[in-house]
């Protein structure tokens, strides 16, 4: 359920096109950039890919040829400008605040945490601000994900652990380590897990084969293949039985037992029925699970975010785990719509097809009426797979339709453009209004 990105753009010049030849135009549709290409792509920090014939170069936002337009592929061009300084264009660059020459010198940066990530320089990793800020010089052989605002980090083979800061906790002498939690860290020596405390002691001596985070006293651990629950001194609360375990939330614990799921109290008392897992724990520790035939959406400590109340989806591709703008994709029959957190349908299920929110719009579609002749959703469903000719349109989060399905193809939103292509056989980009710049 990893986030897309919700922020709304609006681009200053556009790909136009007019039958074959593309330039670019401002947003009342008056040409800025001649129609002189076989295709243009949206800019990127001042810059944008163009074609002519089968060569590729770059623009900038005046016309002038930055990239000669001579190159087989656009990866190459964008591997110049990378090579060049432009770090900025290139897309997927999540950094635009640290400065072109700082940039240059970095060999990777990781995912930031409350504005710093760890960051390889010269074949070491430190820490970074996303201004570009050197918190940590490049030291250590690797840096991990941040756990509870500590940094486990890697020299020479060991672990430690370092604040959100970068400031040295826990020297490295540890096999693996996690955060700290409660004053207690997880960490390894050899193949088995014990506990430390914040001066580095053992309070728990490594006995165990896997280990989970101390939450509600009690903390999952697994011997000798099976899971049970210690408390916060080594004491076993809750027999080693399960197949697998989640750590406790708010009083209630996750429990896998073959393709089941069901939840137990801090005593180790069953307090659910079992479910089928269909998919999860995902990033934020939702599980998708079934109960005679009908699905829902459990949270962590065992409570539901959506009721068991809709249908399983016999085509799995249309079974989107992604929940954006507190909108949950839900199934009645055949058709696809959206819930909220409480369970309260706000977009009707009506769609063969429904995207993950992405700049505030969901690209949804309907089967297209005079070229599917005898095949209808129904049909869909039964054969278990999404085939058919579709029109795509937009939905803003309340499910009102902000461009209509007409399209017989289109990608999701982008920078403020989405690409389309209509029934004519006619392509280009369209804003969020649905206004069509080509022709």
């Amino acid at each position: 359920m990893k986030n897309q990105n919700q922020t709304q753009y609006f681009p200053k010049l556009i790909p136009f096109r007019k039958e074959e030849k593309w330039g670019f135009s401002d947003r009342a549709k008056n040409i800025i950039i001649p129609l002189i290409y076989d295709q243009t792509y949206p800019f990127i920090d001042n810059v944008a890919l163009v074609r002519v014939e089968d060569k590729y170069g770059l623009i900038s936002s005046s016309g002038e040829t930055l990239i000669p337009i001579i190159h087989n592929d656009g990866e190459t061009v964008i591997d110049e400008a990378f090579d060049k300084g432009w770090r900025n264009m290139v897309p997927g660059n999540f950094h635009p605040k640290i400065p072109i020459e700082v940039i240059k010198e970095i060999e990777a940066i990781k995912e930031f945490f409350d504005g710093i990530a760890p960051f390889k320089k010269n074949n070491k990793w430190g820490l970074i601000t996303e201004e570009g800020e050197e918190l940590l010089p490049p030291t250590y052989d690797d840096i991990k994900s941040i756990e509870n605002e500590n940094w486990p980090f890697v020299d020479n083979g060991k672990y430690g652990l370092l604040s959100k800061t970068g400031a040295l906790i826990i020297d490295a002498r540890y096999d693996e380590a996690r955060g700290f939690s409660n004053g207690q860290a997880a960490c390894r020596e050899g193949a088995n897990w014990g506990v430390i405390n914040l001066d580095g002691e053992w309070v728990v001596t490594p006995q165990f084969s896997e280990l989970g985070e101390l939450r509600d006293g009690l903390s999952a651990a697994q011997k000798d293949g099976l899971y049970g629950f210690i408390n916060e001194k080594g004491t076993v609360v809750i027999d080693f039985q399960f197949q697998y375990a989640l750590d406790f939330d708010n009083g209630a614990c996750a429990i896998f037992q073959d393709e089941y799921v069901y939840f137990i109290d801090t005593q180790g008392k069953k307090i659910s029925d079992s479910y089928i897992r269909m998919f999860g724990p995902d990033e934020e520790c939702f599980m998708h699970v079934v109960k005679d035939d009908t699905w829902g959406l459990v949270k962590p400590d065992g409570t539901f975010l959506l009721p068991i109340q809709y249908d399983l989806p016999k085509a799995m591709g249309q079974v989107i785990q992604t929940i954006e703008r507190g909108r949950i994709p839900i199934k009645k029959g055949a058709l696809l719509g959206y819930a909220n957190y409480k369970g309260e349908e706000v977009v009707e299920p009506k769609y063969c097809t429904i995207d993950p929110y992405c700049e505030d719009l969901s690209l949804v579609s309907v089967l297209d009426p005079k070229l599917n002749f005898d095949n209808t959703i129904e049909t869909i469903e039964a054969t278990g797979s999404i085939s058919g000719v579709f029109n795509f349109g937009f939905i803003d989060a309340s499910g009102k339709e902000i461009v209509p399905p007409k399209y017989v193809h289109a990608r999701r939103f982008e920078g403020g453009l989405a690409f389309v292509k209509n029934a004519n056989f006619q392509s280009g980009y369209i804003t969020y209004d649905g206004t069509e710049y080509f022709m």
